[in-house]
């Protein structure tokens, strides 16, 4: 994998589900044995992907993901022809991996499509998936596979709102090249490592962790622009250590994954909708609704503070914060409300009831 205002555009606004029948996946990169899966179902997550290809090993790996109600994104190659090969139509997969980054590989869209046919041509059943290492990449092959993927890693060189255009983009090419599946469901990989570890071309090298609050608003400013999946990239470090070996750094992806799977009634299958009238064009802002539940999630993607005025906010309690009052996660300035830099907000709408 290549270590390189308002709520939705129009396309999205357009989708009437979020992610079809693939459900809303929140996943880790990475997987390479069967104990690292119970850990990811502690904390929330509901599927991985692996770059093991050993049959074998691929083979354990399912049979655990079953135990721990997992999905899979791996790669076939490796399993089409040998003795797995029939029972691995009955892992629980949730794609079929077909390649990383053929942008980068420079491969060229008929190859691509040639990988794409062979796994279907074996396992019809099964979605495939690929991920790019940009967003303009989808414009060459966003017309193949079932999902669509695309990984951006902006801290510490990049701005950080840098991933939702790339999410955006993918979203505008499934709609533009693949008429049968214009709102095939789009999956934002994000960072959850150092760019330290890695060799730069750039002297000195820099990089560090993203923070809990970069994680968090690269995860719902995805999601505000079409993303119907995250995944988390990746599991360990060039050390071998596990991001859950570290409690601290960990929390960061597990309180986001417990989030989004308190989200789920409406991520998974819901509707897509405006944001409330009187919010700053601004923020990246918008409603996931479904399961008889209604989410406003915003955002602020600029380096400025945006004014939000509370009163279009009536009618909408904060979660995952511990507040009742939407004020009391702004900042207040001189009687006026903000929302500092990619600061995140999910509000749920107060529901009535009716008493007899």
């Amino acid at each position: 994998m290549k270590l390189f205002s308002s709520f939705f555009l129009l396309l999205g606004l357009a989708a009437p589900a979020l992610a079809g029948n693939l459900g809303f996946p929140v996943c880790m990169y990475g997987i390479n044995a069967p104990e690292e899966l119970a850990p990811l179902k502690k904390a929330g997550f509901n599927c991985f992907q692996s770059y093991a290809q050993d049959p074998r090993k691929l083979a354990a790996l399912a049979a655990e993901a079953q135990k721990q109600g997992l999905k899979m994104v791996i790669m076939p190659d490796k399993v089409i022809g040998s003795s797995y090969d029939a029972a691995a139509k009955d892992w629980p997969v949730l794609a079929w991996y077909l390649i990383d980054e053929p942008d980068v590989q420079r491969l060229p869209k008929a190859g691509l499509e040639k990988l794409d046919k062979r796994v279907k041509d074996w396992d019809p059943a099964q979605p495939t998936t690929f991920v790019m290492g940009q967003g303009r990449a989808a414009f060459t092959y966003g017309a193949v596979a079932d999902a669509l993927m695309v990984d951006w890693y902006p801290v510490v060189h990049l701005r950080l709102e840098s991933v939702g255009y790339h999410v955006s983009l993918l979203k505008q090419a499934a709609k533009q090249l693949d008429a049968a599946r214009p709102d095939k469901p789009v999956w934002a990989v994000l960072q959850a490592f150092n760019w330290l570890d890695f060799p730069q071309r750039r002297q000195p090298p820099r990089g560090r962790f993203p923070t809990r609050d970069e994680v968090r608003f690269m995860t719902y400013l995805s999601v505000l622009r079409g993303a119907s999946g995250i995944f988390y990239f990746r599991l360990r470090n060039k050390k071998g250590q596990a991001l859950y070996d570290n409690p601290e750094r960990w929390a960061f992806y597990e309180d986001t994954a417990r989030e989004l799977n308190a989200l789920l009634p409406a991520l998974d299958g819901g509707e897509r909708l405006p944001a409330p009238e009187g919010l700053d064009a601004k923020l990246a802002a918008g409603i996931v609704s479904g399961g008889g539940r209604k989410f406003l999630l915003m955002t602020n993607p600029t380096v400025k503070p945006i004014l939000v005025r509370p009163e279009a906010l009536a009618g909408w309690r904060p979660l995952f914060v511990g507040k009742r009052d939407v004020r009391d996660s702004l900042l207040e300035y001189k009687g006026h409300w903000w929302l500092m830099p990619y600061k995140v907000l999910v509000l749920e709408k107060r529901r009535r009831f009716l008493f007899f």
